[in-house]
């Protein structure tokens, strides 16, 4: 018979305790966790309070600078040990107190004597204040119970579990002076007065309790005590720290000798009666003027949503830095935010432009503050241990790590200062929260530059087109607030359209700032303040990522700049808020056009024409790569890599207008994107200089490929625009083209593009034989994208001469070769072509709108703009075939008003069919329906579009 498996004895609780020497109780038993650092890794793990903390930095706070090589390991077993002592039923991995998360651990004890603590601490400060003195005495004698000693006394060599026992400390400190007003409350004043005369010897720089001392002296009448206390602590304060005591302090002396009645206890009950517990004074009402913040000497234009964010940030987090490039506004948006604050003791600013060390962010601070310290921040800590207060620290960055330390010391000893900090660069502070402040959006912008114009004109109200190159400047300037100011500044000289035109020598431009601060007199001022702050690598890498244009990724930028420290002075770059992080994945860099061209002004033209020519070779082969990338799987990935980085394609191709084989291999490679982006203007602007040099000399040494891609370019591109002229004459080059090409890849390509433009025209036989030979050409290569489009061109030679069946039967194995390949253009065309053919037999109603609404599913997974505009086109023309007059006229309005916002128009692009069934379709539908469904169409968005089509042949019924 067999013997039963054991079940496994359910947990005990897991307590720890760490208010005295650190101590685990696993059920009733005291477990031994080990050695100090087995007990410094639990403590650390406890701070984090059930958070991950990761391996380096347990690591870091176990051994410091200096790990022993097998840190790893160590760490591993100490973290067995502790899982063994602490559930010892789940060993290892399967522990539910000590987890491994991601990279780290996490502790998650049932419960913990400081959280207990800190809790009841904060329940006992809440009924205090809510004027129940009975219940917060019994409260926060419950939290004090808790303390068997000094927090963590055993774990001492630990900074990180140092810094928090300082914490706890505080807090202990906090909640006995609780208790002692709470029993003033209750009438208590002989004891209440005796433990505080005791508290204040133990801890004589803490100002609540010498106040609280003195009110306890006074409530028991003796009125003379109350006043010598108050001398011994302004005696104290000033020995100790050389400093005055708090407002609140000399509040409290003026009222003992007024025999102010705010300071008379309430009659007291009888005696069977429990006495009433007196209401708390109530605070004083902030100074208005107990502060620094200066008055703002202009309205503050937009911000709106900011505010309201960093208003939440700051009652949330203890410190929060605004970051961002120089002009973009950290500081006033700081003091806007400090001017909203009812702090009692504050807000204060405390300016740092001038600061070199650790020394001077604390004198910096006192002087702000009135106060003279002697001893450092450990003493400026002191004196606003009480204290409630904002410091807005300004221009960090120039002292990044002293600030960070002199903040971290003044948090972690003065519960109630908050720090907003403005800096280039974050502080790396513990428990801070980087906000990285926008530039200005939404016509924001504008309004700001209209009302500081107005300032300088005395009136100026553009009109709309004013508005237009406005919104064009703004943009330009980037949003920045300085660079718009400074360009308004210059109304009196210069128009806008003026403003517009000399805006590439923009450092001339804008300047005109404020006489207080050198920083903002120009623009260049300002950009030079952040470029001295960089190390030298990193002021080359800076001009050097200055060559991308409309941003880059970190592939780009290897391929590009030359730089052994990329990685890191990358990350210093962004860190100093000179490099943006757009997002996406991989990550998205941009520079800010102000700091690219202050790049291009001072760097060397050697190093110039070294990263030009590197651009240049990284967007050939990104070019030859999107050739036959757009035309396979991964041609909505080439789609989007495109968006990304036309403005490199664009810069690349200015760069290299007089380098015909380099402009014309990067035209021809990315003709494609402009075709399905339906970007038919750009596409001519770069691509016409192909057909107009075709003859020139130089063009004859240029491979036939590169040739042959440029010129398909501009006969599609022309085919799109409607342009049927400069169709015929492309058409014409690229016969020629065809005719003397050696290379079979240029053959063929030219003859696909041939037989599409010949098919569609009605020359049959050609189109058929061009077709033909791409055809072959494809099955031998093994290509299946030219298979795909071999077989859509016989397709359509048989559709225009009426053979519908083999028409089926060629665009049907076109379609099944491109959608294996994962072709998604040629897919789409071959189903709106089978589609019109459809519709040639009066088959609407069904197979024609079944095959247009997958070639819109087909055309929205590979964002191909201009096939869902044809695709929209003719089912419009299909729903007026079957009588649904209210969709067609809907559909059409939404391809004019989408076709318009890119200058695209499907029935241009095809005047043979789609033009005639715009024409019909208008005829057909009376006016006032055509109107009226015009008008619903331009109102609605493509992706309301995308979810109403598929329903288009029910509407039928």
């Amino acid at each position: 018979m067999l013997e039963p498996i054991a079940a496994t004895p359910p947990p005990k609780s897991v307590y720890l305790q760490v208010l005295g020497p650190v101590r685990v109780l696993v059920g009733d038993e005291d477990v031994s966790i080990g050695g100090p650092v087995p007990r410094a890794l639990l403590s650390r793990l406890a701070i984090a309070a059930g958070e991950s903390v990761s391996d380096g930095a347990l690591i870091d706070d176990l051994w410091g600078a200096d790990p022993p090589p097998s840190a790893k390991v160590t760490l591993q077993g100490y973290v067995a040990r502790i899982r063994r002592a602490l559930d010892p039923h789940r060993p290892g991995a399967r522990s539910r107190v000590l987890t491994r998360r991601g990279n780290g651990y996490a502790l998650e004890p049932d419960a913990t004597d400081w959280q207990q603590f800190t809790a009841l601490a904060r329940a006992g400060r809440t009924h205090l204040v809510d004027g129940n003195a009975a219940s917060a005495a019994e409260t926060l004698d419950a939290a004090l119970d808790h303390w068997r000693g000094d927090a963590y006394v055993d774990v001492t060599d630990s900074e990180a579990v140092s810094v928090e026992a300082q914490r706890l400390d505080a807090l202990r400190l906090d909640a006995v002076e609780d208790r002692t007003e709470a029993a003033l409350a209750l009438g208590e004043y002989g004891s209440a007065a005796a433990q505080l005369d005791a508290f204040t010897r133990r801890h004589p720089l803490r100002e609540r309790s010498w106040e609280l001392l003195a009110r306890a002296h006074y409530l028991a009448g003796r009125p003379g005590e109350a006043l010598d206390a108050l001398r011994r602590a302004r005696d104290t304060l000033a020995d100790e720290l050389g400093t005055d005591p708090r407002p609140s302090l000399l509040a409290l002396q003026a009222a003992i000798l007024d025999h102010d009645v705010a300071l008379t206890p309430a009659p007291t009950a009888p005696a069977a009666a429990q006495p009433p517990t007196p209401p708390p004074t109530p605070p004083a009402a902030p100074d208005p003027f107990a502060h620094n913040i200066p008055l703002a000497l202009s309205p503050l234009v937009g911000r709106a949503t900011q505010l309201t964010e960093l208003a939440t940030l700051i009652r949330t987090h203890r410190l929060v830095t605004l970051t961002g490039a120089g002009g973009m506004g950290k500081t006033r948006l700081a003091l806007e935010a400090a001017r909203s604050r009812r702090d009692t003791d504050g807000p204060w600013l405390v300016e740092l432009a001038g600061a070199r060390d650790g020394a001077q962010v604390t004198d910096a601070v006192a002087t702000a503050l009135g106060l003279t310290v002697a001893g450092g921040v450990e003493s400026l800590a002191v004196v606003l241990r009480e204290r409630e207060l904002l410091l807005v620290l300004d221009n960090c960055e120039q002292v990044v790590d002293p600030v960070a330390d002199v903040v971290t010391t003044i948090l972690t000893r003065c519960p109630s200062v908050r720090i907003l900090a403005t800096s280039r660069e974050a502080l790396l502070a513990a428990g801070e929260f980087v906000y990285e402040v926008p530039p200005l959006t939404d016509g924001e912008d504008v309004q700001l530059f209209v009302e500081r114009a107005a300032a300088q004109l005395g009136a100026f109200e553009p009109d709309a087109e004013e508005r237009a190159l406005l919104d064009r400047l703004c943009t330009e300037l980037d949003g920045m607030p300085l660079a718009i100011e400074l360009a308004a500044a210059q109304c009196r000289t210069l128009s806008v359209r003026q403003l517009i035109a000399n805006i590439d020598d923009r450092f001339s431009v804008l300047r005109g700032g404020s006489r207080t601060n050198a920083r903002h007199t120009t623009m260049l001022a300002a950009v030079e303040w952040s470029y001295r702050s960089l190390t030298p690598g990193e002021q080359h890498l800076f001009q050097s990522l200055a060559i991308f244009e409309g941003g880059f990724d970190l592939d780009a930028a290897t391929a590009v700049v030359d730089h052994p420290t990329l990685l890191a002075d990358l990350a210093s770059l962004v860190d100093k808020s000179l490099i943006s992080v757009v997002g996406g994945d991989p990550r998205r860099y941009r520079m800010l056009e102000t700091l690219r061209g202050y790049a291009a002004l001072i760097r060397d033209r050697s190093h110039t024409a070294e990263l030009r020519e590197r651009h240049t070779r990284w967007i050939c082969e990104l070019a030859d790569g999107a050739h036959y990338g757009l035309r396979g799987p991964l041609s909505t990935r080439w789609m989007r890599r495109l968006d990304l980085e036309i403005g490199n394609v664009r810069a690349a191709l200015d760069a290299n207008l007089h380098d015909h084989e380099t402009y014309l291999r990067i035209a021809g490679g990315v003709y494609w994107y402009w075709y399905r982006a339906g970007h038919v203007a750009e596409a001519l602007s770069y691509l016409d200089p192909a057909l107009q040099q075709h003859d020139a000399p130089a063009m004859s040494d240029i491979p036939s490929p590169i040739r042959v891609r440029a010129v398909s370019g501009v006969t599609l591109i022309r085919y799109l625009a409607g342009d049927m002229v400069g169709l015929l004459e492309a058409f014409g080059r690229l016969a020629e083209l065809h005719a003397h090409a050696a290379d079979p890849v240029a053959r063929t390509e030219a003859a696909l593009i041939l037989a599409f433009f010949e098919a569609g025209s009605g020359l049959v036989e050609q189109a058929r034989a061009h077709a033909t030979s791409a055809l072959d050409f494809a099955r031998r290569a093994e290509q299946p994208f030219t298979e795909a489009e071999a077989l859509m061109c016989l397709g359509t030679a048989d559709f225009r001469a009426g053979a519908y069946d083999d028409a089926a039967r060629n665009l049907g194995a076109a379609t099944r070769v491109a959608a294996e390949y994962g072709y998604g253009w040629c897919e789409a065309s071959t189903l709106w072509i089978d589609a019109k053919a459809d519709l040639a037999q009066d088959k609407w109603g069904g197979p024609a709108e079944d095959k247009l609404i997958r070639m819109v599913a087909v055309c929205e997974s590979n964002d191909d703009v201009t096939s869902w505009l044809v695709a929209v086109a003719t089912l419009a023309y299909a729903a007026f075939r079957r009588g649904d007059h209210d969709s067609a006229a809907e559909l059409t309005g939404v391809v004019a008003k989408q076709g318009a916002l890119i200058g695209y128009h499907p029935h241009a692009m095809d005047p043979v069919d789609l033009a005639r069934y715009d024409r019909e379709l208008r005829a057909g539908i009376p006016s006032d329906r055509l109107e009226a469904g015009l008008s619903r169409g331009a109102a609605l968005s493509r992706d309301r579009v995308t979810i109403r089509v598929p329903d288009a042949p029910a509407r039928s019924a």
